[in-house]
């Protein structure tokens, strides 16, 4: 069946209606104000994907320093005593002295432990000493005992040392005067060890505190 024209006209009218609506309710719902808050949208995304990527094309660098990091974590772990108690570990030192001094020729007459100490600034590092006092025959031998506690592969610190010499008098036998260590030599050797730290008491317990602190900072 044909169409007349006066239908085709209503058609073309009604088709022109449409648009005209169309055209109305698109500019009465899109203001210039939401035309600038997309943008704004747009460009905070922008924003970030460019962080994104930066934080990507960094990620070598990141690696590279936890790994540096950890290995100077490791050597540091090295250079401390073995075992994670301070008994333990006077113990360990009073062993390590008496070795030296046997190696050198210096009797260690008297040794006795002194009170632990939490290291400042750290959570986990603890200093252990020992007080002995010795004797030796000559300055060469307290020399050679100290070099060994000083080049000894755990780190070890002479933190007090009280030395006290005389001169001997002239003889007959012995016309130069020579120095001599009065006896008793006091000294004081301290190590290092790593004990846990402490619970975090806003953890519950049996809740694992390292996983409590990842949540928290979610």
């Amino acid at each position: 069946m044909k169409t007349s024209a006066r239908e085709k006209k209503i058609l073309y009218m009604g088709i022109v209606v449409a648009v005209a609506i169309s055209i109305y309710y698109a500019a009465t719902s899109f203001s210039p104000e939401d035309g600038q808050s997309l943008a704004g949208k747009i460009e905070t995304q922008e924003s970030l994907l460019r962080r994104q990527k930066e934080l990507i094309r960094r990620e070598d660098s990141y690696k590279k320093r936890i790994e540096d990091a950890e290995n100077e974590i490791e050597k540091i772990q090295e250079l401390l005593l073995p075992g994670n108690n301070a008994g333990a570990a006077n113990t360990e030192l009073q062993r390590i002295l008496g070795e030296f001094a046997n190696r050198n020729g210096v009797v260690i007459t008297q040794k006795s432990n002194q009170p632990e100490r939490k290291v400042a600034d750290s959570d986990s590092l603890v200093k252990v000493s020992v007080q002995i006092n010795v004797d030796c025959q000559t300055i060469d031998d307290l020399v050679d005992f100290l070099i060994d506690i000083k080049n000894y592969d755990k780190f070890l610190k002479v933190e007090q040392m009280a030395i006290d010499t005389v001169q001997t008098p002239q003889t007959p036998q012995s016309p130069q005067r020579r120095m001599t260590i009065r006896r008793p030599l006091t000294i004081v050797v301290a190590g290092y060890i790593s004990v846990p730290p402490p619970p975090d008491p806003a953890a519950k317990p049996g809740e694992n505190p390292v996983q409590t602190s990842a949540y928290n900072a979610r």
